[in-house]
């Protein structure tokens, strides 16, 4: 192919972005070539140092054009990779990776040499999964940094990689990960169809692909895991789960999900047993108390006074004199006061938020009571309510709409509306599933195996088999342990 062809098709590609380069060249000072190169994503440096150098270096001598190509692949001693591709389209596919094409007059094929420097983030602890104990380490954006992480963790050639890019526009790399003597076939087979069926034009972050992989249908809660720690992604994989790796985000994708996960804590595994199982059930009880509570508190109101003590029932009723609003409006009131509080903070710059947060909470809350607007138990209900809702972080979406959705049964139905409510929620869980794994297991189905590591935490010495909610090879994780 004649380069100056192939320079005006690259322009006209690229539509003269400033950042596509070409350098021209001579081989031993006789052939021609060129060299193209996005300049944001791949090393200026490496290209000059590892692919150019050497090629132009080259003693002069008589290299027929019909070996041209061999000989100067062979020359590319300085770099770690190149490919051989046969069409325009995938060289440009592979240019827009941050790779170097090289041209080379007359050859047919274009060399493409991996010279990728991606701009990229420094490894730190992830601002949602802060830990006492154990690793700091988090993902970042970059897809070669998080794979590295993992490996890092997981030193056996049992480790697998499927790669496949996705969207028209993007060509966003999506890894699938998993450990081929652990994971389940048919799981890894139905994860990378499922990716592969994606038709759009781009794919900007992890979120994106969570909900392709998620049932069609009504679903409040997600039904993939997500992740941003590599010792908890490396121990999922351990127990034989499979990890969508996106690249450009530092969020890492887990199937099959249970909605155990969510109240298992990152550093549970660095703790004594016996803490960790207190701290479950906490995180438990305290998800139960945010959605719950607010709804309990206007259907007793309502309907059921009379079953408050008659202490605070005086209390209660002394505040609510002077209130304008019925519970159920004041309590809906506050419940979106509180929202709006914390949508302001979370999106204002961070050091602002925490402050402007907390003043707006304390001025007010305190100035709507003194107005008699509202009444000060409602607030300090519903101030429960949203602090325990962050006691499980991953599931504070959906406590919060739960929440709004008691308090309205609760004050149209009482507390037979709430104990409806809750029936149909159980039997709603009990009936999703993620790849074929029940919602709720270990409890529903009931696994006795799975109960070392449910809520109750028994010594890692005595958790010798994976879990048996979900299907893998080889369930037997410690000598000695269980039966394969």
């Amino acid at each position: 192919m004649k380069i100056k062809e192939q320079m005006k098709k690259v322009q006209e590609t690229f539509g003269g972005s400033f950042d596509v380069k070409t350098r021209e060249f001579r081989i031993a000072g006789k052939h021609e070539a060129v060299a193209f190169f996005v300049d944001t994503i791949a090393g200026g440096q490496r290209i000059s140092l590892e692919v150019l150098m050497p090629l132009i270096k080259l003693q002069p001598k008589e290299i027929p054009k019909t070996k041209l190509l061999e000989y100067a692949t062979k020359t590319l001693v300085n770099t770690c990779e190149f490919i051989l591709k046969d069409t325009f389209e995938e060289a440009v596919t592979e240019l827009l990776m941050g790779k170097c094409v090289i041209v080379l007059d007359d050859v047919k094929q274009y060399v493409v040499c991996d010279t990728t420097v991606m701009p990229a983030r420094g490894i730190a602890e992830p601002p949602t999964a802060s830990v006492v104990k154990g690793p700091r380490e988090g993902f970042v954006e970059n897809l070669v940094v998080n794979i590295g992480l993992l490996r890092k963790r997981l030193k056996t050639p049992d480790l697998t990689f499927v790669n496949n890019p996705v969207g028209t526009q993007s060509k966003t790399n999506v890894t699938v990960m998993y450990i081929k003597s652990i994971a389940d076939d048919s799981v890894v087979e139905k994860v990378i169809e499922k990716i592969k069926a994606i038709n759009r034009d781009g794919i900007i972050d992890s979120y994106y692909i969570m909900q392709y992989l998620e049932n069609d249908g009504f679903n409040i809660f997600r039904q993939v895991g997500a992740e941003e720690k590599p010792d908890i992604i490396a121990s999922k994989l351990l127990e034989g789960r499979v990890a969508i790796i996106v690249d450009g985000s530092p969020v890492v994708l887990t199937v099959p999900y249970i909605l155990l996960e969510d109240f298992q804590a990152a550093d549970d595994y660095y703790n004594n047993n016996v803490v960790v199982t207190l701290r479950r059930f906490v995180r438990l009880f305290g998800a139960v108390v945010a959605i719950v509570l607010p709804g309990l508190y206007v259907a007793m109101m309502l309907y059921h006074y009379q079953i408050t003590p008659l202490s605070a029932l005086v209390i209660i009723t002394n505040s609510l004199e002077n209130t304008p609003f019925t519970p159920l409006v004041e309590m809906i009131f506050i419940l979106i006061l509180f929202e709006i509080l914390y949508e302001s903070s979370l999106r204002m710059p961070r050091h602002l938020g925490g402050a402007v947060g907390l003043v707006a909470a304390l001025v007010l809350g305190g100035t709507a009571v003194d107005a008699g607007l509202v009444s000060a138990p409602a607030i300090l209900i519903v101030a429960l309510s949203s602090i325990t809702t962050f006691i499980v972080p991953n599931l504070a979406p959906q406590i919060s709409l739960l929440r709004l959705f008691y308090v309205l049964i609760g004050g149209m139905l009482g507390l037979y509306g709430i104990v409806l409510v809750t029936v149909l929620l159980v039997a709603y869980l009990a009936g999703l599933d993620s790849f074929e794994t029940p919602f709720l297991a270990p409890y529903a189905p009931y696994v006795k195996s799975d109960q070392k590591d449910a809520l109750i935490m028994k010594n890692i010495k005595m958790q010798d088999t994976r879990p048996h909610s979900y299907t893998t090879k080889n369930k037997t994780r410690a000598k000695g342990g269980g039966k394969q």
